[in-house]
């Protein structure tokens, strides 16, 4: 605001009231230039504290480096986030840029309220520059009809975690009893599990349940693992009653009711984090670069007593890990300040090292993969092997319809006993009508 610091001959009441006047003209609109050409633009974004942390930081350096803009940053509870942009959108307002899931990001993108990357304004000479700065399978899930829609932001990817205190109580050695297969992970699990009276004390593995886009991860990446897919690769036609899905369910039905390594009543919403991170699971599925932090921060004694590997496979199957997943920077094709916004995007994006130092966040990014911040991380081959082995969804514009289609058929087999088959074949007829 250089025309206020001129004034200083202005008395303090005149100061004063000019600057509220442009502090309200700014927080009134979407964006606005202020009478020193500043550009203004809104970052929308959801609630996490650490990397919010990190981002109120690199938006007071970009300030300083570019003194013509100035980013309004709103963190937004991440449930509440899809909603308040649909709103914003519907009133013809919004943000310029914000942050996003990825697999939300279809049904803005067909109603045309996202804009196509600029890369001449992101800075990068066409998409095969942009391409470059990340590995293939990332730059599949942020496109849309042939066209790349969003920057990777956030990518993760599950792997396979054991308790090596629980393993080496029953004699096992967990390097080498490491579960490879699905098979393992039943026989294994059999020998960890731990009952008292017929109640469960101790869980041999525990997948997630009672949470709708981790399941649709799970049973996506069991299906590929099993020969198969959901969905097409375009998101126009459900196989979700395929043969290879009724597998990947039939399997995840016999934990619980075969092989009785699996008790679903235990199982949080929240994946199986908690009760790996207490002890009352020797094994679980659920749990990215993110889980490392949490088990260190809230659960310091399994940490000390934990490794990870590969997703478990099919014996003779695809050589296929668990999905990926994750969030982009998006523009908004209603921004007045698309050039900006995707300045400040490369910046963000740029700083690939700064997020994963400090929040634990891998951007995606080929540079940060490669580099000095991630070699020191626990198992990070084990990580970077999995980004490089898992597939994302395809873009489904009913994706929260379909999640819970698929989070029901699931529920239908592993807590009330119907058949793999039946249920997927009710979830496919629900399914179809929606692509």
């Amino acid at each position: 605001m250089k025309n206020i610091t001129t004034c200083t001959r202005l008395n303090a009441s005149i100061y004063m009231l000019i600057a509220l006047l442009l502090s309200s003209i700014a927080t009134g609109c979407t964006s606005t230039t202020a009478p020193s050409n500043t550009v203004t633009i809104t970052y929308w974004t959801h609630v996490n504290p650490p990397v919010n942390k990190i981002e109120q930081q690199l938006i007071a350096r970009y300030e300083t480096l570019h003194p013509h803009v100035k980013v309004t940053y709103l963190p937004v509870d991440i449930n509440s986030l899809s909603t308040k942009l649909t709103t914003a959108f519907a009133g013809g307002s919004g943000p310029d840029i914000f942050n996003y899931f990825q697999s939300y990001a279809p049904a803005l993108e067909q109603r045309g309220l996202i804009a196509p990357i600029d890369y001449v304004s992101f800075g990068v000479k066409d998409e095969n520059a942009f391409a470059a700065r990340y590995l293939p399978s990332i730059i599949n899930g942020f496109s849309y009809k042939g066209a790349v829609y969003g920057v990777p932001h956030e990518i993760s990817s599950y792997v396979f975690w054991v308790n090596t205190a629980r393993f080496q109580a029953v004699g096992l050695d967990p390097v080498k009893d490491f579960p490879k297969t699905w098979q393992d992970v039943a026989t294994i699990g059999s020998k960890l599990t731990v009952r008292d009276n017929g109640r469960t004390k101790q869980e041999g593995f525990t997948p997630t349940l009672y949470n709708s886009l981790t399941d649709i991860l799970n049973l996506d990446a069991m299906t590929h693992q099993a020969g198969g897919s959901l969905f097409s690769k375009d998101g126009k036609i459900a196989s979700v009653n395929s043969p290879a899905a009724v597998r990947a369910l039939q399997t995840w039905d016999d934990f619980a009711h075969v092989w009785k390594i699996y008790d679903p009543s235990l199982s949080p919403a929240s994946g199986g984090v908690d009760l790996f991170g207490n002890g009352t699971a020797a094994m679980t599925s659920y749990g990215g670069t993110f889980e490392v932090s949490v088990l260190q921060q809230d659960f310091p004694q399994v940490y000390k007593h934990y490794t990870i590997g590969p997703w478990p496979r099919f014996a003779n199957g695809p050589d296929s890990g668990a999905d990926l997943y994750g969030f982009g920077l998006y523009v908004s094709k209603t921004s007045q300040y698309q050039v900006e916004a995707w300045k400040f995007a490369r910046y963000l994006a740029d700083n690939g090292d700064t997020y994963f130092k400090d929040a634990g966040l891998w951007l995606g990014d080929n540079a940060t993969l490669n580099g000095p911040v991630t070699r020191d991380f626990p198992h990070w081959a084990v990580f970077k092997a999995a980004f490089g082995s898992g597939v994302f969804l395809p873009s489904l514009t009913h994706f929260t319809q379909i999640t819970d289609i698929i989070e029901r058929a699931i529920q239908r087999s592993v807590l009330n006993g119907q058949s793999a088959q039946a249920s997927l074949d009710q979830a496919q007829g629900e399914i179809q009508s929606l692509m």
